[in-house]
């Protein structure tokens, strides 16, 4: 068995520029990290102090470093300030699988970004990582994000009862699955069809 270590190499597409997450960007997520609305569909309280999202970012490029997981910060051509990041994380080589996760700064919501950066991470899961299959995880109240899923392929494999605990109240979690086959057969209609 070949071991899968994750990698972020900078990924483009015709609205952004993935790269690596740093921790300069730990001002920019803030503004995501405290915000909320934002926060309610990413299963943890939102934060209140700069520094705690320091330690949030710092986290993230420990578990890159040690390549459990690939961050990217997602940024505009032309404007390197972080947006939002997308990730892979929870990796098994042994059966060639990862979790993707993303959050999206509340003021670029509804523009069709993410799906771009997450088409440009697939594309990177399923070519030079060799993934066979992707997971996500989304609170079925999350419509926009589990319409997203679905539209690039990911189908609905369970339903999760009360599997977080966020704000005091429990929230259910929709699991879906894509193969690299199921990526295959939409690469072409993915990339001629809009947001």
């Amino acid at each position: 068995m070949t071991e899968i270590r994750l990698s972020n190499p900078p990924l483009k597409t015709p609205s952004l520029r993935l790269r690596a997450l740093a921790l300069s960007d730990a001002e920019a997520m803030h503004e995501i990290y405290a915000d909320p609305e934002t926060m309610k569909y990413w299963s943890s309280e939102p934060v209140s102090h700069l520094e705690d999202t320091r330690r949030l970012v710092q986290k993230d490029l420990d578990a890159a470093a040690a390549g459990s997981a690939a961050f990217w910060g997602i940024s505009l051509n032309g404007d390197d300030r972080a947006i939002g990041k997308c990730v892979l994380f929870n990796c098994s080589s042994a059966n060639r699988r990862a979790e993707v996760g993303y959050v999206l700064n509340r003021g670029h919501w509804g523009r069709g970004l993410m799906r771009e950066a997450l088409q440009a991470m697939i594309d990177h899961a399923f070519g030079p990582l060799g993934l066979h299959r992707l997971e996500a995880d989304t609170n079925p109240a999350n419509a926009a994000s589990l319409g997203l899923l679905q539209r690039l392929g990911f189908r609905q494999e369970g339903l999760f009862r009360e599997r977080w605990l966020v704000y005091g109240e429990w929230q259910d979690s929709v699991m879906l699955g894509l193969l690299k086959s199921d990526w295959e057969a939409i690469g072409t209609e993915l990339q001629t069809s809009g947001p």
